[in-house]
């Protein structure tokens, strides 16, 4: 018989009076590695947190003849000046999307670079690469399609400064293009671009290495190529989608949680929301408090997901537990991801009410209006929840919206495909018992 490791999670207690540690962003760290491989000094990566995206990144640096040290466990030095290939292989295209990164850094050093097109990663929806593809070919490159296996190249020339505006402002893409521009000859205008906190901390590093970048108004970058770019050291953010995470699990169960030396700049925008529902919250030194409403429920409800500055569509599955806890109707609409409310049948099983809508259920601009995508959600509140068996879903933040159900629960949840969840959250067992809960890994077959 084949064991495996299982979340075992022994519900239905309040995670009050406990402390978390926030772990450094696991979004930003992959892309400053690959942004590594622009120059062959070293670069130095302070709180890199211990999670699988990161390792996947570090191989794919390594795969390429990059020399990856590890200081400590969250410190990690790159030296990209032994690059001796620029072919991905299938196998580590196939971990995560992060790959598809690495293609301007391989043009610029190489003139050519090889990617596979079934690119790993969370599964919430169509995540094609057309919008990367585009956008380096307004650059100049040339993309061959054979089968799935992409063949990009530029001509003597190499990648030229474009004015690219882009159908939606695509996180990877922007991140994408801007890695690209900084070595590119000329100016890159990018505009209709993603402007999340990782992204700036992204600029800013490139701006240590010597590119010239200016973050303008209306979503728009303007970059200057240079010839060059220097090493330099860093500091990777808190994790904000993980200070969400946890706190979330606290106020779900009705209890309270100290996010340590987490900033306010972060949150900001989440600490609203948890404010219409009635929780209380304190910043100071020691960073964030949040905690339920003394004697009563969360509020219910309405929130919309959008681009940054807007509510993030990876904070609407731990949320979806609290509005099941809440008291009244709430009701979610997801516009960034057409296929992202599928893991809210889990909660029903578990004792949840939640219906879902193909129409837009807000006033928010929404890709996917008349479009027959089911994408907004009605949940009636309170409802008791009971635990259950879970294969862990391959997407990371509806993984933690399990965890977190199972927290609230009665009874016993047992989670499987838990590498699922290590691959952005470190020492989970470990920071949910400091914060009271009853959780453990254990070795077994998932009953059905």
């Amino acid at each position: 018989m084949t064991t495996e490791q299982l979340l075992k999670i022994n519900g239905g207690q309040k995670l009050s009076g406990g402390r978390v540690s926030i772990a450094g962003s696991s979004n930003q760290v992959t892309k400053c590695i690959i942004a590594s491989l622009l120059t062959n000094e070293h670069v130095l990566i302070k709180n890199a947190p211990a999670v699988n995206e990161r390792k996947i990144a570090e191989e794919l640096f390594a795969h390429l003849g990059g020399e990856v040290e590890y200081v400590d466990e969250h410190t990690v030095r790159l030296c990209a000046y032994g690059l001796s290939k620029n072919s991905i292989s299938r196998e580590i295209c196939q971990k995560n999307r992060i790959s598809i990164l690495a293609v301007g850094a391989l043009l610029h050093r190489f003139g050519s670079a090889y990617i596979y097109g079934a690119l790993g990663g969370d599964k919430i929806g169509k995540r094609p690469v057309d919008f990367h593809i585009k956008g380096l070919q307004e650059m100049g490159a040339h993309v061959e399609l054979d089968g799935d296996l992409y063949h990009i190249s530029v001509d003597e020339h190499g990648l030229q400064g474009a004015h690219i505006i882009l159908p939606f402002p695509s996180v990877m893409t922007t991140e994408n293009l801007i890695i690209t521009a900084t070595l590119a000859k000329g100016r890159t205008i990018i505009e209709n671009a993603a402007i999340e906190p990782e992204i700036t901390e992204l600029v800013k590093m490139l701006q240590k290495m010597g590119a010239d970048i200016t973050i303008n108004a209306n979503r728009t970058y303007v970059i200057q190529g240079v010839s060059r770019l220097k090493g330099c050291e860093l500091r990777i953010m808190p994790d904000r989608n993980q200070a969400v995470s946890f706190a979330c699990a606290a106020l779900a169960t009705g209890g309270n949680v100290l996010l340590e030396k987490i900033p306010h700049d972060p949150l900001y925008s989440f600490l609203n929301y948890i404010q219409r529902m009635g929780a209380e919250f304190r910043v100071n030194s020691e960073g964030i408090y949040v905690s339920s409403p003394k004697g009563k429920r969360l509020k219910n409800s309405h929130i919309e997901v959008e681009v940054h500055p807007g509510f993030m569509t990876d904070w609407q599955q731990p949320f979806m537990v609290l509005f099941t806890q809440a008291d009244g109707i709430s009701i979610l609409h997801e516009t960034i991801f057409e296929d992202r409310l599928s893991y809210t049948r889990y909660l029903n099983s578990m004792g949840a009410n939640i219906n879902l809508f193909s129409t837009c259920l807000g006033e928010a601009p929404c890709r996917f209006k008349n479009k027959n995508h089911t994408h907004s959600a009605i949940i009636h509140g309170p409802t008791p929840l009971k635990g259950g068996n879970f294969r862990m879903p391959t997407d990371i933040r509806a993984g933690m919206c399990l965890v977190i159900a199972g927290l609230v629960a009665s009874g016993t949840t047992m989670l499987s495909n838990i590498q699922e969840i290590q691959r952005k959250y470190d020492n989970i067992v470990e920071k949910l018992t400091q914060m009271g809960g009853d959780v453990s890994i254990v070795h077994g077959q998932l009953q059905k």
